[in-house]
């Protein structure tokens, strides 16, 4: 790489850091308001979501009564907000969200990226496990229901490397820029559709835990909701990926980048709605645990079984070597014929 490309994708990196980190709450804010219109109650303004965080970010975190030893308290409250949000940062950054050629492209690991999201996720639950009885039980469940994701994970990991032998987002996504979504594309589009079920449903309080740390913490969920969702559409439309360092001027460039953070923007907030409006006709928690899990193991083995038979399958045309020889191309054992006289 030459000092011009070295220095492109740092821009770009901290590009997409910028609007992660900016569109996150907002997506997630936007999720809130389009579940609660679908559910019929008053639906919170979007930009609610920045208002808590920052409210939160400005105040002294209070005494909390946990049934967990102060000491471990202390330091569960105090460690796991950070690593959750580095975590999920991390994440988020090995994904191309709108570009290729990031500058953490060669870290762009399909199962290093699933593993540090649901990282990030299980230690922002470990606050609500040092809680009272009835706070542990429910961060309890919630972490079981993010176990149920690991499975389809691996399931999709095996399908990238049936793909391309390989399991690099940035390699796997370039050769599938210029593939038909509905032809050879049609199960990492079930794939994509799968690691919907990875998305976390949106909060019912606007505050996990007070004071900064639950800042850090609605701001890790809100990178990690938003990171699952642009590897699905990833998945599902690998060519509204832009290339800028392959662009032959600057305004090409600069209109490829345009157009990238517009389809990223217009892809990741349908699937939100589509996400909020599936998730508003679950009959309860436990019901949304169930269908979230049946669905994505259904969607993944499904991805996998349409890959190994597309490999499987010989080619439309291909005929075997024994039924290629016709008239005009004599077999190399020629077929003597018999005369009457032998025949009789």
């Amino acid at each position: 790489m030459t000092l011009l490309q070295i220095v492109l994708s740092v821009l770009l990196t901290g590009l997409q850091l910028a609007l992660i980190v900016f569109v996150g709450p907002l997506l997630s804010g936007f999720r809130r308001f389009i579940s609660a219109r679908m559910t019929g109650v008053p639906a919170p303004p979007v930009l609610r979501r920045w208002f808590v965080i920052g409210r939160e970010w400005g105040q002294v975190p209070p005494v909390q009564y946990s049934d967990a030893p102060p000491l471990v308290a202390g330091m569960i409250t105090g460690i796991v907000a950070p690593f959750s949000l580095a975590a999920a940062i991390c994440a988020a950054l090995f994904v191309p969200a709108f570009t290729q050629g990031l500058l953490t492209r060669s870290w762009s690991d399909l199962l290093l990226v699933g593993l540090l999201l649901v990282l990030a996720r299980f230690t922002a639950l470990l606050p609500g496990l040092a809680q009272p009885a009835e706070r542990a039980t429910f961060a309890f469940g919630r972490a079981v229901a993010l176990a149920l994701v690991l499975p389809c994970l691996f399931l999709l990991v095996a399908l990238l490397f049936s793909a391309g032998a390989t399991t690099d987002l940035a390699s796997v996504l370039a050769g599938m820029s210029h593939e038909n979504p509905f032809v050879e594309g049609a199960p990492f589009v079930l794939a994509g559709a799968a690691m919907l079920a990875a998305v976390d449903p949106v909060a019912k309080s606007d505050s996990e835990e007070p004071g900064s740390d639950g800042a850090l913490l609605m701001m890790s969920r809100d990178i990690a909701a938003l990171t699952w969702l642009t590897l699905a559409g990833d998945l599902m439309w690998p060519g509204s990926l832009a290339s800028v360092l392959d662009s032959p001027s600057f305004l090409s460039g600069c209109g490829a980048l345009a157009l990238g953070v517009l389809c990223w923007l217009l892809r990741s907030f349908l699937l939100a709605i589509i996400l909020a409006t599936g998730r508003a006709f679950a009959l309860g928690d436990l019901a949304a645990v169930r269908l979230r899990a049946a669905s994505a193991l259904l969607l993944a083995v499904l991805a996998l079984q349409l890959m190994t038979a597309a490999r499987l399958m010989p080619p439309v045309g291909l005929m075997p070597e024994e039924s290629r020889v016709s008239e005009k191309t004599p077999s190399v054992h020629p077929v003597t014929r018999r005369t009457d006289i032998e025949k009789r």
